[in-house]
């Protein structure tokens, strides 16, 4: 993006979209949610905003947080739909479509939520194994686990980063029975659990998953033990059939605090389990098969595709 579009952006929006940019303690519904935000604050009327330059400061700001995170497809497919129901209404609604789009993904977590846990009751009982920290996964246990639906869960630190240790000690807090265990120790404990359940940083289109680091050795560790595996998210975390695979890497630091010569340290955050590894895809709309998948990705990709169109206009 060019550096004279991002000056049309007034100063908060600019902080709003660096902080979701910045943001390491947050999941990708989370922020998916929070872009939804930026939006809708530009969908009010604004002094800092002329009316023959909202449709440009929107797009510019759409693009821009589509760019923000490009391991999260809920983040981009969050700001690419919100713009489609703008640009897809005449243009004395746009503004009212868009603002009624931004406030239904900015604020349907209650609903979302209600849903996926019907689909979970159903295949979670027993006791599950997991590891990093999806706020969607979080929600579902703890509400499994207060109603007795499943029992203990085992977790796995997820190091670096620890987002299973805050996990583990947020679940234990509200009552569940929790045990955290190192991610190497998934040979160990995996006898112990029913199935695994991991959350989701995006789901690519031919149905394999971009998840924290270790999903992938823990996965094929449930292979072996003959354990299912599930993928817990929204559909808005579905990628676009094109949208770029991106592992973000982290401070190679955390490995490597203090340097060695001739010493490499590297520090990706993600991975992608792939998808015959997957057992189904527990959605708001229900047990995904990776048909279904594809079809939400290529719906995700038009979306996208109309905001880049208008790059060149």
């Amino acid at each position: 993006m060019a550096s004279d579009a991002r000056d049309q952006l007034p100063a908060g929006i600019e902080a709003s979209i660096q902080a979701i940019r910045d943001d390491r303690e947050h999941g990708a519904s989370w922020l998916a949610r929070a872009a939804a935000g930026v939006l809708l604050r530009l969908s009010e009327p604004r002094d800092d905003i002329s009316d023959d330059m909202w449709d440009v400061v929107v797009r510019t700001a759409a693009r821009a947080l589509v760019a923000a995170r490009p391991s999260m497809a809920a983040v981009a497919n969050t700001a690419a739909r919100i713009w489609d129901a703008g640009q897809s209404a005449a243009p004395a609604d746009a503004r009212k479509q868009l603002r009624d789009m931004a406030e239904r993904l900015a604020t349907q977590n209650e609903q979302t939520l209600h849903a996926l846990l019907m689909h979970a009751e159903k295949l979670f009982p027993g006791d599950v194994y997991t590891m990093s920290r999806s706020g969607t996964v979080e929600d579902v246990l703890r509400d499994l686990g207060q109603r007795h639906i499943i029992g203990q869960v085992i977790i796995g630190a997820s190091v670096p980063g620890g987002e299973g240790v805050a996990m583990g000690r947020a679940l234990a807090q509200s009552g569940l029975d929790v045990t955290l265990v190192a991610d190497t120790a998934c040979g160990l404990f995996i006898s112990e659990a029913t199935c695994v359940v991991l959350g989701a940083d995006s789901l690519r289109a031919d149905g394999s998953l971009v998840n924290k680091v270790g999903s992938y050795p823990l996965a094929l560790v449930a292979r072996e033990a003959g354990k299912p595996v599930y993928a817990l998210c929204e559909t808005l975390k579905i990628a676009a059939p094109d949208f770029p695979l991106v592992l973000e890497e982290k401070d190679p630091a955390e490995l490597l605090p203090d340097p060695v010569d001739g010493l490499r340290a590297r520090n990706p955050y993600f991975d992608v389990t792939p998808a015959q590894l997957i057992a189904g895809y527990v959605t708001e709309q229900g047990v995904l098969d990776r048909e279904t998948v594809a079809r939400y990705a290529e719906a995700a990709g038009a979306a996208l595709a109309a905001l880049a169109r208008l790059r060149a206009g």
